[in-house]
C-alpha cells in the first residue's frame, strides 16, 4: 500500500511549473511593478505590456503569413456559443487599480480575436459598458486591457461580465 505522503510527493513532482504557466502579459507586468506601485504605474505597465505581447503575436502572424489578413479583416461579434467557448478556454479576468485585464485564450484555429465589450454597474447601479482592443491569434493566447475600468462598490465588482467578443476569420 502506497502511503499518502508518497502520493503527495508524486503529485507535487508531476505538477507543471506554475511560474512557467503564466501568460506573456502577467510575466511582463510582474516584472514592471512593485508592491508600492501607484494606480498610474500599474495602468501604464499593463498597457505597455499588452503592446509588447501584441507585437509578439503580430510577429507570429507575419511568420505564418496571416498578418495582412488579420489587419484587413472586418471583425464580427461571436455567437453566444462561441463566446462561451472562449470564456471556457480562458482564465478569469481581473480588475486591479481600475484596470481590467483578461488573459484570453483563442480556441479557434481560423479566427483572430480583436475586441471585447465588458459591462458593469456604476455607483447608481446603472449598467455601463467598456470596450477593449487586443490581439489573440488563432489557437493562441493574448490579452485585453481596459484602463479606467470602473471598479464600483465591492459588491458590484461581481457584476462585471464580458458581453461580446469580436473576431476576424483569417483562414
Amino acid at each position: 500500500m502506497i502511503s499518502k505522503r508518497l502520493i503527495l510527493v508524486f503529485v507535487i513532482a508531476a505538477a507543471p511549473d506554475l511560474a512557467a504557466a503564466q501568460s506573456c502579459l502577467r510575466d511582463c507586468v510582474n516584472g514592471r511593478i512593485s508592491a508600492t506601485a501607484s494606480d498610474v504605474e500599474i495602468k501604464d505597465a499593463a498597457l505597455a505590456c499588452r503592446q509588447t505581447c501584441e507585437d509578439g503575436a503580430r510577429a507570429a502572424l507575419e511568420r505564418d503569413g496571416l498578418l495582412e489578413k488579420s489587419a484587413n479583416c472586418s471583425a464580427e461579434p461571436l455567437s453566444i456559443e462561441d463566446l462561451r467557448k472562449v470564456r471556457a478556454a480562458s482564465p478569469s479576468f481581473y480588475v486591479q487599480s481600475n484596470v481590467f485585464i483578461w488573459d484570453a485564450r483563442n480556441p479557434f484555429a481560423n479566427r483572430v480575436l480583436t475586441k471585447i465589450e465588458v459591462s458593469t454597474q456604476n455607483l447608481d447601479l446603472n449598467d455601463v459598458g467598456f470596450t477593449g482592443a487586443g490581439l489573440v491569434p488563432p489557437s493562441g493566447e493574448g490579452a485585453f486591457v481596459i484602463p479606467g475600468f470602473y471598479d464600483g462598490y465591492p459588491a458590484v465588482r461581481f457584476a462585471a461580465r464580458v458581453q461580446k467578443i469580436w473576431a476576424c476569420r483569417i483562414r
